[in-house]
């Protein structure tokens, strides 16, 4: 509730005294005003009576004789400051004279009905007085002078004059104003410095150390106030109550930390007196024993037991506790709803000044859980989270067993990878928490078609491993990896594709499977499981559906056809040995054979194993981080010798270079193809970067950011292989893709197929509404060029028109054409 509004000591004080000031200064005003208006009257009297004396003769003497210079004396009193009327009068009232002439001749009642004078005047001294609000009247008799006209015994006459002192009041009270102004101000002005003096010095320091002892209240609500300004003795009383409540501050901060963190610990804390009663419990003991606070304070502790704790441990507990000892065990206690659980318990005694025990603090420690979460924990630390299944830890400690047994009993065993290809475009379309699904599934599946001696493990993503019992030989080793890789592909084929038919469907979605047979050649578990994954490798590069390869059928021959050819790789590109490696090029041509563009391709050849198969040398080079180094080197190589082409021969056709999925994971790839791109000089929109629509695409999300990246900079992108995937549409609005090349397998079925022309012609469509160029690859005869004719807008790629060459012929006839 918000204090009400009071105005600070300072300020009443100086309202309390300005008002006495204020009191003071009315009171010697009205007095001042009194004395001025009787000053007035007297002055105005005076004033009148001079000025009536004066008349009074001038008419006594003059009048009979000289009336006009009367009227004139009057008419002269009229310009007087104050003047409002002068007139003379006969003994019947009749005016003789006046300040104004159409009065004369008039009656005295004509003109001043509200003066009731007596007529004729009684006396000469007979004089009369009269106050009408501002004005002062002065009736003076007068005696006509005795003349041949006036008989004698002629009636006196009224000389009347009215005079307005209000002018000459208000002139002196104006004079007393500004005196009583100027008299007053410097009080005034005192006070008013004074009250701000104590106001700002003493009242409102004294408010703000109110309003900072009123904040303790609150948590953390004090602070130290700023009594810079306060005369010293308040400053000294603000400095140390600053000090008191810092201190004070600092207190309840430590015991609002204490509460929070006891009543946060995970530990129960039991706080007891000597009885003991329970005093005390905090957040952790209500939630492991299922008492409210209310249900225990004030009860014995022995609410909580079992009776399953030996009655030597509570022996033992008293025993150390009377003796001022603090002590530690466990006890077997049972929860509010009738469930036993253990705990270890640290109690420890509480002693006053004297040293005499007054509380017991018990801190105690729910080993149920304790001991839940180590086993939760080594679980993990040997099981996938996902699936529950094996992990990669645990596989090799069961090989590396089945190993030592293997050895020792003469017995075979077998290892068996499994990877998933078509897992990324699950994730992709559906999301991962439906590729985990998938997972968890596939675990189960295998786990059934399993025994209990088997183990069955989740390496890594869609990659799993089955380690058998006891085999009798690799025949038997290899026909069990076939028949689970069965169960596996049914699986995923005529269930989990079949349900995602009903939205998007998947287009391949299988399984491939390595096995390594043990024990013999092995000495480690890693050297088994590297096996399995180098048998996997193969069976994936077959891209056969439910392929399977077993180690023992891999030679010893290929293992160092791979390692030489790595070796040679590393070799030729660092310029050294005798191996070549270099780029061959292909033309594509439209349909009247203009050569519009080219491809590079790469051409190995190993000093001591001959050519080697691009795509053997790609997958090996994919192994490692050769890709990346190859990717810069194909790149680099091509640019350079188009650059060369084109000033030599003034060709401006376009130059496509194929980048492996693994080269766009390369962080640098972007940064590195500008660098390249500047050393050559060739021109970015002239080069086309080729990537396949199947397996390039892996990552979408990755590939689009890069992909995206280099657009900017002018290159083309180009999908290889179109149509054969299912996405291909997605891929085209999704990528800034300006050029797609139809697989060849749609342009040799073409001549004799109808429905090959008619997917032709949906991707020629296709393109022509996302603007894309359209090359159609793998073009051996003229039956399928004549069929090919039937779309104009078509570039042509290959053997037909003209087979991959090195860069010396491939310039020999970039000439000719020109020349052509």
């Amino acid at each position: 509730m918000q204090p009400p509004f009071r105005l600070s000591l300072a300020l009443r004080l100086a309202a309390l005294f300005l008002g006495l000031i204020l009191i003071v200064l009315a009171a010697e005003s009205w007095l001042a005003w009194r004395n001025a208006r009787e000053r007035t009257l007297a002055d105005a009297q005076e004033h009148l009576l001079g000025i009536a004396a004066t008349l009074v003769r001038a008419a006594e003497r003059r009048w009979s004789e000289r009336p006009d210079e009367v009227r004139a004396d009057i008419e002269f009193q009229a310009t007087s400051p104050g003047h409002r009327a002068t007139l003379l009068t006969d003994g019947q009232g009749r005016i003789l004279a006046a300040h104004r002439r159409d009065w004369e001749g008039l009656s005295l009642p004509d003109v001043l009905p509200s003066l009731s004078l007596p007529l004729p005047p009684p006396a000469l001294d007979a004089l009369r007085w009269q106050i009408q609000g501002d004005a002062m009247l002065l009736a003076v008799p007068w005696m006509l002078p005795e003349t041949a006209d006036t008989a004698p015994g002629t009636p006196l006459g009224w000389l009347i004059l009215s005079y307005d002192f209000h002018t000459l009041l208000a002139q002196r009270l104006a004079e007393h104003r500004r005196a009583l102004a100027w008299h007053a101000a410097l009080p005034v002005v005192v006070m008013l410095l004074l009250g701000l003096y104590i106001h700002y010095r003493g009242a409102r320091p004294l408010e703000t150390l109110t309003r900072a002892l009123r904040a303790v209240a609150s948590p953390g609500g004090y602070r130290p106030p700023e009594l810079g300004g306060a005369i010293p003795e308040v400053r000294a009383l603000g400095e140390a109550i600053a000090q008191t409540m810092a201190a004070l501050a600092r207190q309840q901060e430590r015991l609002r930390q204490l509460d929070v963190a006891i009543d946060a610990s995970p530990a129960q804390l039991v706080i007891t007196d000597t009885q003991p009663a329970i005093l005390y419990v905090n957040r952790a003991f209500t939630e492991v024993t299922g008492y409210r606070p209310d249900e225990v304070l004030g009860k014995n502790p022995r609410i909580l037991q079992s009776g399953k704790t030996p009655r030597e441990t509570y022996l033992d507990l008293w025993t150390h506790l009377k003796n001022g000892r603090r002590w530690s065990g466990e006890f077997i206690n049972r929860r509010k709803d009738g469930s036993e659980y253990a705990e270890f318990a640290t109690i420890a005694p509480v002693f006053d000044e004297a040293r005499q025990i007054t509380h017991y603090i018990a801190v105690k420690f729910d080993l149920t859980e304790q001991r839940r979460i180590t086993e939760r924990l080594s679980h993990l630390l040997t099981h996938d989270p996902l699936t529950g299944l094996a992990n990669r830890s645990l596989l090799l400690e069961r090989i590396a067993l089945r190993l030592e047994q293997g050895k020792n009993a003469g017995q075979n065993f077998a290892l068996v990878l499994f990877d998933l290809d078509g897992f990324s475009e699950v994730n992709e379309r559906y999301g991962t928490h439906t590729g985990d699904e998938l997972l968890k599934e596939i675990g189960r599946t295998l786990k059934y078609t399993l025994t209990a001696c088997d183990t069955l493990a989740r390496l890594e993503a869609d990659e799993f491993a089955v380690l058998t019992d006891a085999q009798p030989d690799a025949t038997e080793a290899g026909n069990f990896g076939w028949q689970l890789a069965r169960t596996l592909s049914h699986l995923l084929e005529q269930e989990v594709r079949v349900r995602f038919a009903e939205r998007h469907p998947i287009e391949r979605l299988t399984a491939a499977a390595g096995i390594a047979v043990f024990p013999d050649d092995f000495a480690d578990a890693e050297e088994i499981l590297a096996a399995a994954a180098l048998a996997l490798q193969q069976a994936r590069i077959s891209r056969q559906p439910a392929a399977v390869r077993v180690y023992e059928s891999l030679s010893a021959d290929l293992l160092a056809r791979r390692s030489a050819i790595e070796e040679g790789l590393r070799e030729a590109l660092a310029g050294q040995g005798s191996h070549v490696l270099e780029l061959h090029y292909q033309g594509q041509f439209d349909l009247q054979h203009r050569l519009c563009g080219a491809e590079a391709l790469l051409r190995f050849s190993h000093a001591t194993l001959g050519r080697i198969p691009p795509l053997e040398c790609v997958s090996v080079a994919e192994r490692s981080e050769l890709i990346f180094t190859l990717g810069s080197w194909i790149v680099g190589t091509a640019l350079t010798e188009a650059m060369g082409w084109r000033r030599t021969t003034g060709w401006d056709g376009t130059l496509s270079v194929n980048i492996s999925p693994f080269g766009l994971r390369d962080p640098h790839f972007a940064a590195r193809v500008l660098e390249l791109l500047q050393q050559s000089g060739h021109p970015a929109d002239r080069l086309v970067f080729e990537i396949t629509e199947s397996s390039a695409l892996d990552h979408l999300e990755e590939a689009e950011r890069v992909m995206r990246r280099v657009a900017a900079t002018g290159i083309r992108w180009s999908l290889d292989d179109f149509g054969t995937g299912f996405c291909g549409l997605h891929y085209l609005d999704r990528l800034p893709v300006t050029e797609i090349k139809i697989d060849p397998s749609f342009v040799q079925r073409a001549p004799g197929e109808a429905r090959a022309r008619h997917l032709i012609n949906a991707m020629v469509e296709a393109a022509a509404a996302f603007s894309c160029r359209v090359v159609a690859e793998g073009v051996e005869d003229e039956a399928q060029e004549r069929t090919l004719a039937a779309w104009p807008e078509l570039l042509l790629q290959g053997w037909h028109l003209a087979r991959p060459e090195p860069a010396e012929a491939f310039v020999r006839r970039l000439g000719g054409a020109i020349q052509g």
